[in-house]
């Protein structure tokens, strides 16, 4: 896969986690907080289908978690078809890594794009990276 391959309605993405206020422990959830947009009207995701789990961990230390000077701790993935079904978009986005893509096509409305982000969050499932 390339990063100029249009995205196939199955391909995973992932969204790193990098604050204990993207997710609950307790029942093992993300929060929508993960998936709001940033200013620009963006979410950050990467496209990790055919990749290992050690691999998508790898993409997002080097490539997110660094740059941002945080902790990794883990990953909400879903579906590209979960993205498409909230009337939302996926655009690669090769910068900073070839993988890159941003869901976009938020609407204007604040609360809007909450109930948006709260669907993707409770369609995500959350990999949370092992602690010692």
């Amino acid at each position: 896969m390339t990063s100029c391959e249009a995205l196939s309605p199955v391909e995973p993405l992932a969204r790193f986690i990098l604050q204990k206020a993207y997710f609950r422990p307790s029942d093992n959830s993300v929060k929508h907080n993960a998936f709001m947009p940033n200013k620009n009207g963006e979410t950050s995701v990467y496209r990790i289908q055919g990749l290992a789990d050690e691999e998508v961990y790898q993409i997002g230390r080097e490539h997110v978690a660094s740059i941002l000077g945080r902790t990794l701790l883990g990953r909400a993935d879903v579906l590209t078809s979960d993205v498409l079904e909230l009337s939302l978009m996926v655009e690669p986005e090769p910068s900073p890594h070839p993988l890159h893509a941003n869901i976009v096509s938020w609407p204007d409305e604040k609360s809007e794009r909450k109930l948006l982000a709260m669907e993707l969050a409770a369609r995500a499932q959350l990999h949370l990276l092992q602690t010692s």
